[in-house]
């Protein structure tokens, strides 16, 4: 089996390679950074390429990279991204909300489709690691909010497609997770005594969802309770002019 996995010279990403690595994956560590992704790929035995996922041309290059190496792809995590650092005062900082976009979403959308092929190959599948921010309001950072909650509307929207040439897609969520990527906000959590996830808490539940057997759903990860399946409700049905309701289920199948 091989992985790619985007943003891993780091935090989350780092610790999703050293687990796949430790069960039996050849995996392909992508980072903006080379010597952080050379770094892990030491680590876990695996093969480092620098990738910015903010580039069409990136994402081509770290799946190439893949192909070239071990001859296929079986599973593509997406878990590269950054904060938006825009508050959430008007007006927006131009250069900082286009960077989040880059990476967060751009960095989903590229990646998807550079490794499309080969994983309709393999049979593959793709783990987005989004963010419960995605799930609840992010009052504090809303560019960043907005950035996963497309994540998790474009997996949940690329299920059904996806499904008809064999891959499958899902999102994890996690909750605050103790890395450097929290910054100061880190630092306040831990003097409220708020507990974190740590990076493997998240690796662990990237794993959980891989080795199941759904698609389309968004896996929210809190500290103390296992990975959990989120119900999204039903979206409210229209009426027609004699009072009917109008069934939008066949277009809206992604749970």
């Amino acid at each position: 089996m091989v992985a790619l996995v985007t943003g891993g010279g780091g935090g989350i990403g780092a610790a999703i390679c050293a687990r796949l690595a430790a069960n039996g994956h050849a995996v392909v560590v992508a980072d903006l950074d080379p010597d952080a992704a050379e770094r892990v790929a030491k680590e876990v035995g695996g093969t480092a390429v620098r990738a910015d996922v903010a580039d069409p041309a990136g994402n081509a290059d770290m799946v190439a990279r893949a192909l070239d190496t071990y001859g296929s792809l079986d599973l593509l995590v997406l878990a590269a991204g950054i904060q938006s650092d825009v508050p959430p005062d008007p007006g927006v900082d131009l250069v900082r909300y286009r960077r989040a976009l880059g990476v967060n979403l751009d960095g989903v959308v590229f990646g998807i489709d550079a490794a499309l092929p080969a994983l309709r190959s393999a049979g593959g599948q793709v783990v987005a690691v989004a963010s419960l921010a995605a799930l609840g309001p992010e009052q504090a950072n809303p560019v960043y909010a907005l950035t996963k909650a497309a994540v998790v509307g474009y997996v949940r929207a690329l299920s059904t497609p996806l499904a008809a040439r064999g891959v499958r897609i899902n999102a994890v969520c996690p909750g605050f997770t103790d890395t450097p990527f929290l910054g100061i906000t880190g630092r306040l959590l831990r003097k409220q005594k708020i507990p974190l996830l740590s990076p493997d808490d998240v690796a662990a539940a990237v794993e959980a969802v891989a080795a199941g057997d759904g698609t389309g759903e968004a896996w929210a990860l809190v500290p103390g309770r296992p990975p959990a399946r989120y119900e999204f409700p039903e979206v409210p049905a229209g009426l027609r002019a004699d009072g009917t309701e109008v069934v939008l289920k066949p277009f809206l199948s992604a749970k």
